[in-house]
């Protein structure tokens, strides 16, 4: 699947605020089916943050994941995604 950035978006680098636990992680891959920005992915069978750039900070990776595997926090004020409308 090809992301494509949304109109009236922008992007502050900010760091890692998705965690994986990769010792927790069983590669059920639900994270990825859920993540609309496409941003993790299944390495060597275990989940895998690729692509910060592209996550919507909508936290549906840390929701759907059931064993706990996935930390989410929101990015700090002024970086991570950044909307003009809304």
């Amino acid at each position: 699947m090809k992301y494509k950035m949304l109109e009236g978006t922008s992007w502050t680098p900010c760091g890692e605020f998705i965690k994986i636990d990769e010792e927790a992680c069983t590669g059920c891959k639900d994270c990825v089916k859920v993540c609309p920005g496409g941003v993790i992915s299944i390495v060597n069978g275990k989940a895998k943050v690729m692509r910060y750039e592209n996550c919507c900070e909508c936290a549906a990776c840390w929701f759907v994941c059931t064993i706990g595997a996935i930390g989410f926090s929101w990015p700090k004020g002024g970086t991570g995604r950044k909307y003009r409308w809304g």
